[in-house]
């Protein structure tokens, strides 16, 4: 399994690409605008899971996407396109499902977050202001997103305000307790058929 953090594989690409109008863009679109569009973003999430399937990955887990409507509505249409490369089967299409299985939802308070924000060191530009803005545009926007996976009954709450350990085991435990990872445990263990 594959796991993807969109935000990370972004600035990678940002620092690899920070010359050109395209990184431009995206730089002042992450400063000034917050949230970046589907469309910014699906290129590079498209790719991967792409890649992830074409190597033969059980699964991706899709870090940070979607964090809001737009980005889900997007995320809805072209995962479920002929956009995904053909593999074998009588068809000629692909066989493998791409909407989201189960979504983990790593719930962390106010406090925890802009103190975890704040000494990251992940950019050079990350102030408590930034945070201010970018913590409220989330918990705006990304509110709507968590009822919609909730509606669909897929959605797995964690808090995720402890050490990264007591973290981990929260996770698994939640995992384990989840009739959903039973049933995908199950399929992945009983292989293709």
């Amino acid at each position: 399994m594959l796991h993807y953090s969109l935000g990370d594989n972004l600035r990678s690409w940002m620092r690899d690409n920070r010359d050109t109008p395209l990184a431009a863009k995206i730089q002042d679109r992450m400063d000034n605008q917050g949230i970046l569009t589907a469309e910014e973003l699906s290129p590079y999430l498209n790719r991967a899971v792409v890649d992830a399937i074409c190597n033969g990955n059980s699964g991706v887990i899709v870090d940070g996407f979607p964090r809001c409507v737009e980005q889900l509505q997007s995320f809805d249409a072209w995962i479920t396109q002929d956009k995904l490369p053909a593999l074998s089967g009588s068809t000629g299409r692909m066989e493998t499902a791409a909407r989201p299985d189960i979504v983990l939802l790593f719930d962390v308070t106010e406090d925890t977050a802009r103190l975890r924000y704040l000494r990251r060191g992940r950019d050079s530009n990350d102030s408590k202001e930034k945070f201010e803005k970018r913590f409220r545009e989330y918990q705006r926007e990304t509110t709507l997103v968590e009822a919609k996976y909730e509606q669909r009954g897929i959605l797995l709450r964690i808090d995720a305000n402890g050490t990264e350990q007591e973290n981990i085991a929260k996770t698994m435990d939640k995992l384990e307790a989840s009739r959903i990872w039973q049933e995908l445990s199950a399929k992945q263990s009983s292989g293709p058929r």
